[in-house]
């Protein structure tokens, strides 16, 4: 049951209250996360050696990150949907907080791969939890401001992290000198202690429990399969409701686009525009910068949005129109310019789709809901990678003029996808940029209706013809 509204104002968000120590826990984590992301890439660089190439060797950790996404992510969306949530989060942050200590001494590629992945499964089963009770701690209405505050605390420390991995590289050796590597050692030491402090903040909340009904839980314990079902009801139910499958599909196609860009962009930088490492460094700021300043936009005003859907398209629309011209540009100011406006509209779609998913979606069914959007995103970004590459050498020449270079052309083609992606969105809800816009009541009977799968109550009962 959500909190009463008046017990909680938007600018109590981070000062009092759960949902404050929620993000303070999640802020606090994602600080320490971002320096041992930098850690294990200096570390994969230094079990190398002369025998790799620098960045071949950070494929090691980078491929454990996303390998679960894509094996067991969406079992974290089961746990999510079955189990003590608070117990769940807890559990994985003092579980990562021992095995980033592991680290410290790994010293061969095998051990540094079991490590990571290990962190990120456990990573994955806390996301999940963490998402399904966002809308338990706070009043619906203060939801996208909410949105806004996490997603920032989750990306918009990254480069807080990177600052702190330096100065501990800088000054390891006084803190830990008894060390092989002081710096890389301190690194992981700051990040168990990072996971501690988010634990402990957790142990300290008062969650909601999850509602099961009887006789789900009864099914459970006659039947071990019960999981199993648990899961493929949960992508039944997102690629089923539409108003779901909208957000999932279009969040997992904006990170696909993105992905083609950041992965091309260096060399977009260096071999189209001829701007070099350092028109690089001023797109991939651009990005950044446009993506806070979407987030922060929602944070501060998105209370008064109510038509969530078209915005989402629209924001889709725009970010695939500004890649696209970005592709297009001459200088890397311009490409900049475009880049700062794709990644605005990033942030106004990341945050819109988050609020929409926790408004729209049932208790029982949250967990699940965002496991699937977890494991799309990193299976969209997965292939980007991939692809983006070999799509940029096997398109160099097809097109004529300007777009006859294949990095440009890749990068056109991915804002076009976003474009065309954002536009079905749009045209989805069409009804609702007229009259008066869907409420969340309306979107469950909606739901309920759907040729799917109906959800009563916490069961699953086919609907009646």
């Amino acid at each position: 049951m959500n909190i009463e509204v008046g017990k909680i104002r938007g600018r109590d968000l981070v000062r009092k209250g759960p949902f404050a120590r929620l993000w303070w826990s999640q802020l606090i984590s994602s600080l320490g996360d971002w320096v041992t992301l930098f850690a294990t890439f200096s570390l994969a660089t230094e079990i190398s050696g002369d025998q790799l190439n620098s960045g071949i060797a950070i494929l090691v950790p980078l491929t454990a990150r996303f390998l679960p996404g894509l094996i067991i992510g969406v079992v974290g969306g089961v746990v999510a949907d079955r189990f003590d949530r608070k117990r769940t989060m807890i559990v994985a942050d003092f579980g990562r907080a021992v095995l980033v200590l592991v680290l410290v001494f790994v010293g061969n590629f095998r051990d540094l791969f079991l490590i990571t992945f290990a962190i990120e499964v456990l990573s994955l089963i806390r996301q999940p939890a963490r998402e399904a009770v966002v809308p338990l701690l706070i009043p619906r209405e203060h939801l996208m401001s909410a949105n806004g505050l996490n997603l920032l605390a989750g990306y918009g420390t990254a480069p807080l992290g990177s600052a702190i991995f330096a100065a501990i590289a800088q000054f390891g050796g006084s803190l830990m000198p008894w060390a092989s590597n002081p710096g890389l050692s301190a690194s992981f030491a700051f990040d168990a202690i990072t996971f501690v402090l988010s634990g402990v903040i957790v142990l300290t909340m008062s969650i909601p429990k999850l509602h099961i009904s009887r006789d789900r839980e009864a099914e459970s314990a006659l039947d071990i399969r019960a999981p199993l079902r648990d899961m493929v009801d949960g992508f039944r139910f997102v690629l089923g409701f539409g108003a779901v499958r909208r957000m999932v599909v279009g969040m997992a196609v904006g990170l696909f686009g993105g992905g083609a860009l950041f992965v091309l962009g260096q060399p977009f930088s260096k071999e189209v525009l001829r701007a070099g490492d350092s028109g690089y460094g001023i797109i991939v700021t651009a990005l950044g910068v446009g993506v806070g300043l979407g987030m922060a936009a929602m944070t501060l005003w998105g209370r008064a949005i109510q038509r969530r859907e078209p915005l989402f398209g629209f924001a889709l629309v725009i970010v695939g129109m500004a890649i696209s011209f970005a592709a297009g540009t001459s200088t890397a100011a311009g490409a900049a310019a475009w880049v700062l406006l794709a990644g605005a509209g990033t942030g106004v779609a990341y945050v819109t789709g988050f609020t929409h998913l926790h408004a729209v979606v049932s208790d029982d069914l949250r967990g699940r809901t965002f496991a699937a959007l977890f494991s799309f995103a990193r299976a969209a970004l997965l292939v980007s990678f991939a692809l983006a590459g070999v799509g940029a050498a096997a398109m160099r020449g097809v097109f004529p003029g300007l777009f006859s270079n294949g990095v440009r052309a890749v990068i056109i083609l991915s804002g076009a996808t976003i474009f065309l992606t954002g536009a079905g969105a749009v045209w989805a809800v069409r009804q609702q940029l007229v009259g008066e816009p869907l409420t969340d009541h309306d979107y469950r009977v909606l739901r309920d209706a759907s040729d799917a799968v109906t959800w009563v109550k916490g069961d699953r009962r086919e609907k009646e013809r």
